[in-house]
């Protein structure tokens, strides 16, 4: 015989917080702590959402007393963002009612039922909220209580013997209002539901518990609909026998979490499967917009998502011991690393110690700023980088054919690592009359094309846009040469200094990683070929 999905995750979360995993999360608790917040974070609502993040990871998680009965200090962090939103204090008291069983709780709650019979329902829209009975299948029927001219009124007891469902509670002109329904299901499964009867106009706030025989139980406590959906606030909790999760807690809307609100789900990891969780704006069930997440082991970011995924700046925390352990920054595209990221990274051992900018491409790491880089104290090599736009577009005295010439030498002198031979003799060429044979474009061959190019040798990218598709073309396959990639956007904003270039032909912003650390000299090298500087902190 097969067994239960809730002991299965029981035993999970058991293995998982045990052993090596505690010891993850020791180390992870630690690093944030001698690392304290992450030193490239400078939007407000990320600052915000860090310090959530890092609560909630560094507050102890328990599968011990009493944590069977209430939640443990990891759970308690993540539930204290929303009590603005709610009582935990009632929703307690009912969970607690709940745990005696469905007669204690009528009693608790409805200690006299009255005794008259055959008193009329003049709506029988009531339900419990169960996968296995639709809302609108009930059909009530007034078993005894008190009744006022024929019909159902005061405190009373209804049964749908169809679905072996009964209630006890009060009634209103014939209209069941609120109290306490209980139904047993074919497969041995119990529901007991406390709360307000939603009504067509209004949701009404209830508990709901879903009791297995493993003992296990799933609590639901928020605004429910009258078709058994959920909209406003609620809380979602798994209740094992000897922990309670929240598995989810915030906004809701049409049963998808929706605006400011928190998850947990249970993640593969290593041997086994360890609680994730996630906090920030949601919608569709989904963190979209500014949020945070961590695994609670070894990685912890905060940044920004869409549709679940991180896509826009990100910054992060991983540690795996004293010798591993790193912040970074950076730019994910639906998920995936794409671009420069700055990673300060606090390894003991080797070189891995210090302050890098990685490379990624689609996710794939393309450098890892560690190798030794060639030597940037070349001037001729600095400003034949920098000058890559103006080689490029150039002014507006300079042929097309020309510019492309141009581009050319710079590529074969900078991107593909030459010595500055060729672009020296375009610069010579050009001093003796550029401006004659301009090339004209047909209008096939017009628009808009962007592209960027990353040369890792030298922690330059060069954002491309050319409004020739033909010149577009030429470049990307220069850009091919050597080492060099093609990525969906150059980062501008870590550290580093931009160096601008425009005429009719297009654009480029050139972005120079490692000399933003010597901004007067760079500026002088963009200003003396016609760009426009700025710093980017």
């Amino acid at each position: 015989m097969f067994k239960s999905i809730a002991f299965i995750l029981m035993l999970a979360a058991q293995l998982l917080l045990g052993g090596c995993s505690t010891t993850y999360h020791e180390n992870l608790v630690s690093d944030l702590q001698k690392q304290g917040d992450n030193p490239y974070i400078v939007e407000p609502e990320l600052k915000d959402l860090e310090q959530k993040i890092r609560a909630i990871v560094m507050a102890e998680r328990s599968l011990a007393e009493p944590y069977r009965l209430t939640f443990d200090p990891r759970n308690e962090a993540i539930i204290s963002y929303f009590q603005d939103q709610f009582s935990k204090q009632e929703m307690m008291k009912t969970i607690n009612l709940v745990r005696a069983g469905y007669e204690a709780v009528v009693a608790a709650r409805y200690p006299n039922v009255g005794l008259e019979a055959g008193c009329a329902l003049v709506d029988s829209g009531a339900f419990v909220i169960s996968s296995k009975v639709a809302a609108d299948q009930f059909e009530w029927s007034f078993i005894h209580g008190d009744c006022v001219d024929g019909l159902a009124h005061g405190v009373g007891k209804a049964m749908d013997e169809k679905h072996n469902a009964v209630f006890v509670g009060k009634f209103n002109q014939g209209v069941m209002v609120e109290g306490v329904f209980n139904l047993l299901q074919e497969d041995g499964r119990e529901v007991i539901q406390v709360g307000q009867v939603p009504g067509t106009m209004e949701s009404a706030r209830l508990l709901v518990t879903e009791i297995r025989k493993t003992g296990f139980q799933w609590i639901r406590y928020g605004d429910f609909n009258d078709s058994g959906g959920i909209d406003g606030f609620a809380v979602s909790i798994w209740a094992f026998t000897n922990t309670m999760v929240v598995k989810s807690i915030g906004g809701v809307e049409n049963s998808f979490l929706s605006g400011f609100a928190a998850k947990q789900e249970l993640k593969p990891w290593k041997n086994g499967k360890i609680w994730n969780v996630w906090i920030g704006h949601f919608m569709d069930g989904n963190l979209n917009g500014p949020g945070a997440w961590s695994n609670g082991m070894a990685h912890l970011s905060v940044g920004y998502w869409k549709d679940g995924s991180r896509h826009g700046k990100t910054y992060g925390e991983y540690a795996m011991s004293d010798d591993n352990n790193e912040s970074y920054a950076g730019i994910y595209v639906n998920g995936e690393r794409d671009g420069a990221f700055r990673v300060q990274r606090r390894a003991l051992i080797g070189s891995r110690k210090g302050e890098f900018i990685e490379i990624y491409a689609n996710g794939e790491l393309i450098d890892d700023g560690i190798a030794k880089k060639p030597n940037h104290g070349d001037t001729l090599g600095k400003f034949v980088a920098l000058a890559g736009g103006a080689a490029v577009i150039g002014s507006s005295g300079i042929t097309d054919s020309a510019k492309v010439d141009i581009g050319t030498a710079f590529a074969t002198d900078i991107l593909a690592g030459g010595n500055g031979q060729n672009i020296n003799a375009m610069r010579q060429s050009m001093a003796g009359g550029a401006g004659a044979g301009s090339n004209a474009s047909t209008d096939s061959d017009k628009g808009v094309f962007s592209f960027s190019c990353y040369d890792p040798g030298n922690f330059i990218c060069v954002d491309y846009t050319l409004y020739s598709r033909t010149k577009s073309e030429q470049f990307k396959a220069q850009c091919s040469q050597g080492n060099n990639k093609l990525v969906a956007s150059c980062d501008s904003s870590t550290r580093q200094a931009i160096c601008s270039h425009q005429s009719p032909v297009g654009k480029t912003d050139t972005h120079d990683y490692l000399y933003g650390s010597e901004p007067e000299q760079v500026k002088q090298a963009c200003v003396s070929t016609g760009g426009q500087f700025k710093m980017v902190e």
